[in-house]
């Protein structure tokens, strides 16, 4: 068991998601839009990005997905 302990101390912390960052950030507006569009499946998780991006946040759409999948119904 030391030598698990050993190399768990030795890893880097987790990172959060970035949803942990942006969603803080957003004003009411934003956030609501954000929401309804999550939960939107007619809308792609590309296009989710390149919002997020005009937005100021480097999302990649590979990261919406695992949010959307994870955590909207």
């Amino acid at each position: 068991m030391d030598e698990f302990q050993q190399v768990q101390a030795e890893q880097r912390p987790g990172q959060f998601g970035w949803w942990t960052k942006v969603i803080p950030q957003l004003d009411d507006e934003r956030r609501g839009a954000l929401d309804q569009a999550l939960h939107d499946r007619d809308i792609s998780h590309s296009t989710i990005s390149i919002v997020l991006k005009r937005w100021g946040f480097d999302v990649s759409p590979q990261a919406v997905g695992h949010f959307r999948r994870r955590y909207v119904d």
